[in-house]
């Protein structure tokens, strides 16, 4: 449907920044930029309670809970899928993430609905789908849905806020030269959900993409926490973003091997045909330490992901047992690069 005009007067920035017509993505691919997020959360304050262990910018907030420590989260979506169901299923799994990442056992969680306008009985119908999935998916993961909120708004947005138990909780930092990187989904949901919305991905594409994204990552986690230096899960700023956010809190460099990168079928052509989604130019500009290639596969580095993998430094002599595990698991998983001593710079070859 054509977008109607826009007023006369807008905001600075808005006329440029829809002058090329593509819709706004779903999924990941609606978050705020990398730079513009560090920039607000960087005149924030550090933490004042001795029982908050983290500050702003970790992947969630970990505080003392008896001999051990609990991770709180959030996360929402913006609805890429008109299936309640298999949206919810995946926004659950994409909000218990950063639980996983910490190596956090999830405990307990919370929902934040907005529908679209509905009719008394569909709201009801459509709640009832949504909270069904998430909670068999949270079920699943050993955590309890509790309660949280809904509204009425333009569009159908799912969030979840979770709570998780570990005896420690797993940080970015703590990566070390001559660890192994592992990674254990692979990329371009969101090159593929943005081709969706223009109606050019090809059927096996998008299945393909939803696929990996309804896979949970509870597997992963329990083989790669008890081992990992350092670990993240791959969403919104790309496999590029999050890695820095590895190497920065590490004070490491890193190399990609562009060859043992996984990608999802599909991904690769609908990049060299131009497709991208909404963030990717975003994640493009703040990568600003790096040496890589141009072309398709090297583009997809900066593809923000929706129910992304899990992305770890492990000791380099474990990394090949690890990496049969989590296949034997179910894991599209592979050793995709290793920690270089050096400041925060990534190498892709």
């Amino acid at each position: 449907m054509p977008r109607p005009p826009l007023p006369r007067e807008v905001a600075a920035g808005v006329a440029e920044e829809l002058a090329d017509g593509k819709p706004l993505c779903g999924g990941c691919g609606a978050k705020v930029g990398p730079g513009a997020l560090f920039a607000a959360l960087a005149g924030l304050p550090g933490p004042q309670r001795a029982d908050t262990l983290s500050g702003p910018g970790d992947d969630a907030a970990v505080l003392t809970h008896g001999d051990g420590v609990q991770v709180i989260t959030t996360d929402h979506l913006r609805a890429f899928t008109e299936d309640p169901w298999l949206m919810a299923q995946i926004t659950a799994i994409h909000a218990l993430g950063d639980i996983w990442a910490m190596g956090a056992a999830p405990q307990a969680a919370l929902a934040q609905i907005t529908l679209p306008r509905l009719s008394p009985d569909l709201q009801a119908r459509t709640l009832a789908e949504i909270m069904a999935a998430a909670e068999s998916v949270f079920r699943a993961a050993g955590a309890d849905l509790v309660g949280g909120h809904t509204s009425v708004g333009s569009e159908l947005t799912l969030g979840f806020t979770l709570t998780g138990l570990a005896p420690r909780a797993t940080a970015k930092g703590g990566a070390r030269p001559g660890d192994l990187l592992i990674l254990t989904k692979p990329l371009g949901t969101g090159t593929i959900l943005a081709a969706e919305m223009a109606r050019a991905a090809p059927g096996r594409a998008v299945a393909a993409c939803f696929a990996s994204q309804s896979r949970p990552l509870s597997a992963d986690a329990a083989i790669l926490a008890p081992e990992a230096h350092a670990m993240t899960d791959v969403t919104g700023f790309g496999l590029a973003g999050h890695l820095f956010e590895i190497l920065d809190a590490s004070a490491c460099a890193a190399k990609l091997d562009l060859a043992q990168i996984p990608f999802i079928e599909g991904a690769a052509d609908l990049a060299g045909r131009g497709h991208r989604s909404t963030l990717y130019p975003a994640n493009r500009r703040a990568a600003t330490r790096m040496a890589v290639p141009d072309g398709p596969e090297p583009d997809l580095l900066f593809d923000p992901q929706t129910a992304g993998g899990l992305l770890a430094a492990v000791p380099g002599p474990r990394a090949q047992a690890l990496c049969a595990a989590l296949r034997d698991a179910g894991a599209h998983a592979a050793v995709i690069g290793e920690v270089t001593e050096g400041f925060p710079w990534i190498d892709v070859t």
